[in-house]
């Protein structure tokens, strides 16, 4: 179900495919994601909103660089990518809210392993099991984790529990495994996400 009155439906879709169409640009040139059956995310006509989406697409790019820097992450999806077939995403899902407890942080890792292990059925060849992936990935976002942002205020109020989120991620233990750069790019992405909360507050009130 659509929160009412807001986009968080739309928006958490067009972040999850363009998660799914980034990393599989990732791996391959080759493949146009047109041709695998990628659903198109629905246009989002609210300025304000599409800018949240590219917003919080950023962040979850900064994430998923740290992600892909822990060897435990790599290989969890390198595993669930020897599966083959659809109940792979299952046990992702098992492995994200392995106690059953969503918060934001979680819900973004979900989308970017969703990404990773999307792009390789990809390169393995088996575009049958991407699309279940993908699908499935879009069905239990609807009826599982909407409702839960829905409640929780919507996208909009996602920003200081990712950031959060993100902190943890550069956590001092791992600060000294990364470059200075990717702490000052965390940096201005906090103070972007932050300044596009009060433009899109001030715009909504216009």
């Amino acid at each position: 179900m659509a929160c009412e009155g807001r986009n968080d439906d739309l928006i958490g879709e067009a972040l999850l495919i363009g998660v799914v169409e980034d990393q599989v640009r990732n791996v391959t040139t080759e493949v146009d994601t047109s041709s695998l059956g990628l659903p198109k995310s629905q246009p989002i006509a609210n300025a304000q909103d599409q800018m949240l989406v590219e917003q919080l697409a950023l962040t979850i790019r900064v994430i998923g660089d740290r992600l892909d820097q822990d060897q435990e992450f790599n290989d969890m999806i390198n595993r669930l990518g020897r599966v083959a077939d659809k109940s792979s995403f299952w046990k992702l899902v098992e492995r994200v809210f392995s106690n059953d407890e969503i918060n934001w942080g979680r819900i973004i890792v979900l989308f970017y392993s969703i990404g990773k292990l999307s792009a390789k059925m990809v390169l393995a060849h088996l575009p049958a099991v991407f699309t279940d992936i993908v699908a499935l990935s879009l069905d239990y976002f609807r009826k599982k984790l909407l409702q839960w942002i829905c409640n929780m205020g919507g996208w909009i109020n996602s920003i200081s529990g990712v950031t959060r989120f993100s902190i943890e991620q550069f956590s001092a233990s791992s600060l000294s495994s990364i470059p200075p750069s990717a702490g000052l790019m965390l940096v201005f992405i906090t103070g972007a996400l932050l300044g596009g909360i009060i433009m899109w507050r001030l715009n909504r009130c216009n």
